[in-house]
């Protein structure tokens, strides 16, 4: 079964966003598959996070945001053979979902920043926010069972992970990333999703991540 999935948590997204994901992907999906959308999880990290932020430096502040994400790797649920799909709330399909589908999939897959790459002054101003990971995981690709080392590690080191890291993308980058002895992750092709920060809405790719800028 070819899985879509999606996750909401707070009320920076409603059922309205859910809802035009949901459309989008029936409209640009010539492949069969099942659409979730998660809002309860079975991890509870919360109580990692500190309560009063403002007791805490900006580098030191704590929670790992979007941890819930990492959450969605315990995927026993789903059949041994199924190919998962996460895509965030923000992002606008442009074309078939399909091409996920039909990869190989030896090795689950997250987005290299190819964008940053070429431009030094964004990778200038998330290196300041965030370390600058060159990892996205506004869309995800596995199959299950393929990241459930990353929740076993996240669920072993929560507290120091937390402590360190503010976002999981930089956790995946250093934690799992090329240039440790974890190496992980395959990368989508340069093109197939497109950042709308950095390029607008010219040529978008199949899938193009608005990262936070718009709701």
């Amino acid at each position: 079964m070819n899985r879509i999935i999606c996750c909401r948590w707070g009320d920076a997204f409603d059922d309205r966003d859910v809802n035009a994901l949901s459309h989008q992907v029936e409209k640009n999906c010539s492949v069969p598959f099942d659409f979730i959308c998660y809002d309860k999880f079975k991890h509870d990290l919360s109580r990692f996070q500190p309560k009063y932020r403002e007791d805490h430096h900006f580098d030191d502040q704590g929670g790992l945001s979007h941890w819930r994400k990492l959450t969605l790797f315990d995927d026993a649920h789903f059949g041994e053979e199924d190919k998962i799909l996460y895509l965030d709330l923000d992002v606008d399909i442009k074309g078939d979902l399909a091409y996920f589908f039909e990869l190989e999939n030896n090795n689950p897959y997250i987005i290299w920043n190819h964008w940053w790459e070429r431009k030094p002054e964004e990778w200038l101003r998330q290196y300041h926010q965030a370390r600058c990971p060159l990892y996205n995981s506004s869309t995800l690709l596995w199959k299950t069972g393929q990241n459930r080392r990353i929740l076993s590690f996240l669920l072993e080191f929560a507290e120091e992970i937390f402590f360190t890291y503010k976002r999981i993308d930089t956790f995946m980058f250093h934690c799992f990333g090329p240039h440790t002895t974890r190496d992980h992750f395959k990368y989508f092709d340069e093109g197939i999703i497109t950042s709308h920060r950095l390029v607008g809405d010219s040529n978008p790719g199949i899938i193009h991540s608005y990262e936070g800028v718009v709701h």
